[in-house]
C-alpha cells in the first residue's frame, strides 16, 4: 500500500485529487467487480438449484474463469 501511496504522490496535483476522489468513492460505497450482466448471469446461476455443492474455492476459481477477476 505503501508503494501506491507513493505513486500516487508522484502524480501532478490534479491527478492526485482525482484518483483520491475514486478512491473515496469506493471506501464510501464498495464497487462491483461485476458488470450488470455479470451479475445477470450470477443470478441464474444462483436461482437455478442442480443441487451440485462447491466449495467457496471452487466457486471463486470459476469466476475468476469466467469474469477474468
Amino acid at each position: 500500500m505503501e508503494t501506491v501511496i507513493e505513486r500516487l504522490q508522484a502524480l501532478p496535483e490534479a491527478e492526485q485529487e482525482m484518483i483520491s476522489a475514486e478512491i473515496e468513492a469506493l471506501l464510501c460505497e464498495p464497487a462491483s467487480l461485476l458488470t450488470p450482466q455479470q451479475w445477470a448471469e450470477v443470478e441464474i446461476e444462483l436461482d437455478s438449484d442442480d443441487g451440485v455443492r462447491l466449495a467457496h474455492n471452487d466457486v471463486m476459481l470459476r469466476m475468476r474463469a469466467r469474469f477474468g477477476r
